[in-house]
């Protein structure tokens, strides 16, 4: 009769041990490869994102103040050129800030935009001003 006694078999134990680091090293590269090639893509999409939304604001700004102009020589067409002394645009609440004549027909200015005209009159000139903000907001929906 004879016997064997099996021992543990190091070389198999350590094939298995180094097969596992080496799956878990791979993982861990491909994992990092991706993470890097993910990270580039967005970086890009955030790029070409920002630079769209700056192209945007600009031409947004654009539109906005084409409508102011056009709505500055509207009013001063209504008024008659020569009764007008300044035009201002106050930034922080969008009024059109007018000074003109004592004598200035502001009839057809007060047809055209009703409530939104708030004249001063004192004893030397007129001021007027006019709230653009809504007409402004009309404006650009038609555009």
């Amino acid at each position: 009769m004879i016997i064997i006694v099996k021992g543990k078999d190091y070389k198999r134990l350590l094939i298995k041990a180094l097969s596992f680091i080496s799956l878990f090293v791979m993982f861990y590269f491909y994992y990092q490869h991706m993470s890097d090639k993910f990270k580039t893509q967005n970086d890009q999409l955030v790029n070409k994102l920002n630079t769209s939304t700056e192209v945007k604001k600009q031409k947004k700004s654009k539109v906005f103040e084409d409508l102011i102009y056009k709505e500055a020589s509207i009013i001063v067409d209504l008024v008659g050129q020569e009764n007008v002394h300044s035009i201002k645009v106050v930034k922080n609440k969008l009024l059109l800030l007018m000074v003109c004549d004592y004598d200035s027909n502001l009839e057809p200015l007060m047809i055209r935009y009703g409530v939104n005209a708030f004249i001063k009159s004192t004893s030397k000139d007129i001021k007027i001003a006019i709230d653009l903000k809504t007409i402004v907001e009309n404006k650009y929906e038609k555009n």
